[in-house]
């Protein structure tokens, strides 16, 4: 007598069937199937395999520290401190709190007499001109101005210095105003004019006008005219560090008239 299966394997058998069936259909099998093992025969295989590089090391990030108002890829810009102002009068320990103090003072102490100045001209809150007259009685202004002088308020202590002095009727032209020298000859180059095309240049250590370190007598212009001149003075006694007055000096007449006159500082070499 034959065995029948029973029912619930044949269910089972059926189901597995199935779904066999629907996974076929989901790949896009196309009905046919290969179930002969893949054959690896003749597959290449590369002859070394690229190292995997190491994972870079963990860098903790930098922060840039600034200051307010600078910038972290420019450095903030440094100012180098201003060289002190020279002047020709008077010396850096001597406090004029009035510019026409400084100007009465050059004046008197370079020429030997009292001196005759014009009213003060401001330039602005720290600077002006002053003009210097020659005179008869030491009061009254005569004829038109010898000189001017240019006048600047400096610290520290705020006095008034008389930087340089300037005039129509003589000039330096060389060395410039402020120049460096050594101490040694130095050739004083400039227009000038005269009694008798007579002209003096001089040079002193600022505030010890006499005696002067060196003073030449030299021809230039005459009634008037301006004239080259050319001169040697030697500032060899002064010191490193010294300024020095160099000045140019003619068509003095009266001995209360300077001259025309024109006056600037130098800088010995240390």
């Amino acid at each position: 007598m034959a065995m029948r299966a029973p029912r619930v394997l044949i269910a089972v058998l059926a189901t597995g069937v199935l779904a066999t069936g629907v996974l076929a259909a989901a790949c896009g099998d196309d009905g046919t199937s290969d179930t002969s093992p893949a054959d690896t025969t003749g597959a290449s295989t590369p002859d070394s395999v690229p190292d995997t590089p190491p994972a870079p090391d963990t860098v903790e990030p930098t922060v840039a520290t600034t200051t307010p108002g600078t910038s972290a890829a420019t450095p903030p810009a440094t100012t180098a401190a201003p060289s002190p102002q020279l002047a020709i009068w008077p010396a850096t320990d001597v406090v004029f709190t009035s510019p026409e103090q400084a100007a009465v003072d050059f004046v008197t102490e370079v020429f030997g007499f009292p001196g005759v100045i014009g009213p003060f001209n401001a330039g602005d809150s720290r600077s002006g001109e002053i003009e210097v007259f020659a005179s008869e009685d030491g009061t009254t202004p005569v004829g038109p101005a010898r000189s001017t002088l240019l006048l600047r308020q400096l610290p520290p202590a705020d006095g008034w210095f008389v930087l340089a002095a300037v005039s129509d009727g003589a000039s330096i032209e060389a060395p410039a105003s402020g120049a460096t020298v050594p101490a040694g000859p130095v050739t004083v180059e400039g227009l000038g004019t005269g009694f008798e095309a007579t002209i003096s240049v001089e040079c002193f250590v600022v505030g010890r006008p006499d005696p002067s370190l060196d003073e030449e007598v030299t021809m230039a212009g005459n009634f008037g005219e301006l004239l080259p001149y050319s001169v040697v003075l030697d500032v060899g006694a002064a010191s490193p560090g010294d300024v020095v007055v160099l000045l140019v000096r003619g068509g003095a007449g009266l001995e209360t008239d300077p001259g025309d006159f024109a006056a600037l500082p130098v800088l010995i070499a240390g």
